[in-house]
């Protein structure tokens, strides 16, 4: 059975991810992604924070958006856009979105619509890209 578009994008995005494991990639997988957001409602409340505690509250916050938590970059003010943080499981939908939304443009068209999440990266646009059938 072939492999499908997405869990190609998926693939590659964990190789991609492992070999910038050094360089502390921004490509957070599912579990990471949770823990993270769990991490910061506990420094949020824990009584003196750690090195650990005090990065995660410093860096990022939490957005209810209904009854889903999402993770977003710290804002300076409550009225200052959220930019979103995603896993690599909802990336794929989130750059077809993009990337369909602008006449399946290329990454420079892309740009603008991407600037609402601090981690898509180029590579995972480039490599949407390079996937899409219609390209």
């Amino acid at each position: 059975m072939e492999k499908s578009m997405e869990d190609s994008f998926r693939e590659e995005l964990l190789v991609k991810r492992e070999a910038d494991k050094h360089d502390k990639s921004v490509l957070l997988t599912k579990t990471e992604y949770c823990s993270l957001l769990e991490e910061l409602k506990g420094a949020g409340s824990a009584k003196s924070e750690t090195p650990r505690q005090y990065y995660i509250l410093g860096r990022y916050e939490i957005l209810q958006c209904g009854d889903v938590e999402k993770l977003i970059r710290k804002r300076n003010t409550n009225d200052d856009e959220p930019i979103y943080f995603t896993h690599i499981d909802d990336m794929f939908d989130i750059v077809k979105r993009g990337h369909i939304s602008t006449g399946h443009g290329g990454r420079d068209r892309m740009k603008q619509f991407f600037k609402k999440y601090a981690n898509v990266t180029r590579d995972a646009v480039e490599l949407y890209k390079s996937l899409c059938v219609e390209c």
